[in-house]
C-alpha cells in the first residue's frame, strides 16, 4: 500500500511498527484505518500511549475496529481485538488523558465478505 501511494504522490511513503514509533509531538493527526484493530489486546493501550504522545497538542485521531467482546479470528484466520465500546473507552483512558473521545458505530462488509459491526473512534489529545 505505500508503494502505490508513493508512487500516486510522487515521493516516499512510509510504514513503521507501532511499537517503533517514538515520536514527540510530531503530528497534527494522526488516521489509523483499520489497523489498531488487529493489535492484541494487552498491547492496545501501549500503542494508544504512544500514539498520544505523538500527537501535537489539540492533535486529532481517528482509528476504527470490528465491535465485539472477545478477540479471535475472522473467516480467514486475521486477528482481531473485537473491542466493546465500554472496554474501548476504558483503554483509551489507560493510554492517557484524551479531549472529546467519540465512539460512532456503523456496518461494513470485510474483505471476507461478511457484515461487520465496526466502531469508529475519533479523539483529541487535550491542548
Amino acid at each position: 500500500m505505500a508503494d502505490v501511494a508513493s508512487r500516486r504522490l510522487g515521493r516516499r511513503v512510509e510504514t513503521l511498527l507501532f511499537e517503533d514509533l517514538d515520536e514527540i509531538e510530531a503530528y497534527d493527526a494522526v488516521w489509523a484505518n483499520a489497523c489498531l484493530l488487529h493489535v492484541p489486546r494487552p498491547e492496545l493501550a501501549n500503542v494508544l500511549a504512544r500514539i498520544l504522545r505523538a500527537l501535537k497538542p489539540a492533535g486529532h485521531f481517528y482509528a476504527n475496529y470490528k465491535a465485539g467482546e472477545v478477540a479471535g479470528r475472522d473467516t480467514l484466520n486475521r486477528y482481531y481485538n473485537y473491542p466493546s465500546p465500554d472496554w474501548l473507552r476504558a483503554t483509551y483512558a489507560e493510554a492517557g488523558s484524551w479531549n472529546g473521545l467519540s465512539i460512532e458505530t456503523g456496518d461494513v462488509i470485510g474483505f471476507d465478505d461478511k457484515t461487520a459491526s465496526m466502531l469508529f473512534v475519533v479523539a483529541q489529545k487535550n491542548g
